[in-house]
């Protein structure tokens, strides 16, 4: 994001009303870029086999964990990230996702987000190493990595093995889960990042990373959602990556976008005021 100053807190809490079964009733469409499965009981008997897990049945983790989202859609991020963090790796999913949350749109210095970040990794990693099978294991992993670079100083030396990494995290995403709207649209912000920071020649030669392809995946990204302001904030800050940060037509076109949908949660809420604030 390139304006540095904290953001108002989202609309009221009231705004977005997930209580009770509107939660599962709007789940399809909260969920439509990354999808997170919902997390009833089904799902928790499942989760219930992972290591350490707090909860003794099914029906009383899918509601810990309906609780979590809920607060995250809400925009009760630290909460949400409170609430996923005690229920152990069955929680990592939404934990991640509420910590990159609240790091991007709450906190308004660089180095602090950059320090979220670094404690967001190992509780990713953790929920990759231990749920390989499924695609926001290694999505959640590659948000934390991508938090931790967007945050760096632009002198900064990259770390080439996390690059790697979270490369790799994000092409593993996107062969378990192709249609996983939320990875294209960061492995496209991954690769506009490495050619804005590193130029074309080394961003191939680091991680193969390069402008059409970036443009491949964030077109893609916007078919799979092109209801959420994410696509076109996103798009618009790697638009001006590619572009050395020289603004242009399609990077206003696409915070314009952004700006005019109408967010379903709060998340959607806070990235469309972050388009809004790109347009001043």
């Amino acid at each position: 994001m390139s304006k540095s100053a904290r953001l108002p807190a989202p609309a009221a809490p009231h705004a977005f009303d997930f209580s009770g079964a509107a939660l599962h009733a709007a789940w399809k469409q909260l969920h439509l870029g990354d999808l997170e499965p919902w997390p009833d009981a089904q799902r928790a008997a499942t989760l219930l086999a992972l290591p350490a897990q707090p909860h003794a049945d099914a029906a009383s983790l899918a509601a810990a964990l309906q609780d979590a989202w809920r607060a995250y859609h809400i925009g009760e991020f630290e909460s949400a990230q409170a609430q996923g963090m005690a229920l152990g790796v069955a929680g990592a999913s939404v934990a991640v996702k509420a910590g990159c949350a609240h790091a991007r749109h709450m906190l308004g210095d660089a180095a602090a987000r950059r320090q979220y970040a670094k404690d967001l990794i190992p509780v990713a990693a953790t929920l990759r190493e231990i749920l390989p099978g499924e695609a926001n294991s290694h999505y959640r992993l590659a948000c934390a990595l991508h938090l931790h670079l967007q945050n760096m100083s632009p002198n900064a030396r990259l770390d080439n093995a996390q690059l790697q990494m979270q490369h790799a995290a994000l092409q593993n995403a996107l062969q378990l889960a192709p249609r996983h709207a939320e990875a294209q649209l960061a492995l496209g912000a991954f690769h506009a990042t490495l050619v804005g920071r590193m130029g074309a020649i080394a961003a191939k030669m680091s991680c193969g990373a390069n402008a059409t392809a970036a443009e491949h995946h964030l077109e893609t990204a916007r078919r799979l959602m092109p209801a959420n302001p994410l696509a076109w904030l996103e798009t618009g800050n790697a638009l001006l990556a590619l572009s050395g940060m020289r603004r242009g037509a399609a990077v206003t076109e696409a915070f314009e976008r952004a700006a005019k949908l109408t967010p379903h949660d709060a998340a959607a809420a806070l990235d469309a005021t972050w388009a809004r604030m790109q347009l001043l």
